[in-house]
């Protein structure tokens, strides 16, 4: 965020509005634009901040107040007091125009204080949210306002696509865009592919745009809802996927399998491993996502049998102090 503060006298190329583009490129490569200060805009002309007393380009000096930028810190906590900042959380998540931030015990009584400051600090807010964690069946975040807007229904922008739902209703990740642009990266086009845990379909998305062929699955009849409006405003073809409103473990595969199983559920996603193993084609990649220690006691290779290998595993971000949600590729072997 910047603000815009009028300081002493300096000195500006006034140019008309159709040379404004050409006069700042001039300036740019001749080392004579002040890049500290602002252009100053009127009616059809642009004055453009110099750092010399006159140029060869074709306009007029003048010599006015200049506008600085002077830039803040967009760390909300610089605008909390000192019994506060320590305490608050560094990282929260954003879903376009909604921050969802948890927040300790001890500072449920400054929650006003700090919502005002996420809204200070970041403009493209309008809706602060208390995330008391994820819970059911649906893996719905308990959400309760705590500042701005009264809305739970945003867009979230992302690599490209733009994913629309309501967050009180369904559960998204935005600290999942790394990887899904990861997995994005690894399909090859016409791939036929699981997404057993699909929400608002996001990783359906991103591989519908690399060609795939999805089969997406979600027990929450809100996540479905949402996907489809996903789908049609990303531009998916209707034909390029199927989205059923189902448990993974209740869906009738009958003989089909797959190239590429996304199993996106790591809070109880080992008990749907044994499954998953018996979809996925030869050659093919389960990416599995798992809650591990961050000790790495947990290993793989004692869910699988020699027919698969681990052939990736990398640490997607941190769960808590002691844990890390981590990703495993997990490769069916041809032989």
């Amino acid at each position: 965020m910047q603000n815009l503060i009028k300081i002493h006298l300096i000195n500006h190329l006034k140019v008309t509005n159709d040379r404004a583009e050409e006069a700042k490129e001039f300036l740019k490569d001749k080392g004579y634009l002040n890049s500290n200060y602002l252009p100053i805009k009127g009616d059809n002309f642009v004055l453009w901040p110099l750092i010399v007393e006159s140029v060869p380009f074709e306009g007029k000096i003048i010599r006015c107040d200049g506008i600085k930028y002077v830039k803040q810190s967009r760390d909300y906590r610089s605008k909390l007091n000192d019994e506060i900042r320590d305490l608050a959380p560094r990282s929260f998540d954003i879903f376009g125009e909604i921050a969802i931030i948890k927040l300790v015990d001890d500072l449920r009584n400054y929650e006003k204080e700090i919502a005002e400051a996420l809204l200070l600090s970041h403009t493209n807010v309008r809706t602060v949210c208390l995330d008391s964690g994820v819970h059911g069946e649906f893996r719905l975040r308990d959400l309760r306002l705590i500042g701005g807007e009264n809305n739970f229904v945003s867009i979230h922008k992302e690599n490209g696509m733009e994913f629309e739902a309501d967050i009180s209703k369904v559960y998204f990740s935005p600290r999942l865009a790394t990887e899904r642009e990861r997995i994005s990266s690894l399909v090859q086009h016409g791939e036929f592919v699981l997404d057993a845990f699909a929400g608002v379909a996001p990783f359906s998305i991103s591989l519908a745009k690399k060609g795939c062929k999805l089969l997406s699955l979600d027990s929450n009849p809100e996540a479905k809802k949402w996907a489809l409006k996903n789908f049609s405003n990303n531009g998916i073809s209707k034909n390029q996927y199927n989205f059923y409103n189902s448990k993974f473990e209740d869906f009738d595969f009958k003989s089909k399998k797959f190239d590429r199983i996304i199993m996106n559920n790591p809070t109880n996603c080992l008990h749907y491993l044994e499954k998953a193993l018996n979809l996925v084609a030869k050659n093919g990649t389960i990416h599995f996502y798992n809650i591990c220690p961050k000790d790495e006691t947990f290993s793989i290779t004692n869910h699988i049998n020699s027919d698969y290998e681990c052939i990736g595993k990398n640490i997607v971000h941190a769960y808590s102090p002691s844990s890390s949600l981590f990703a495993f590729d997990i490769r069916r072997n041809s032989i």
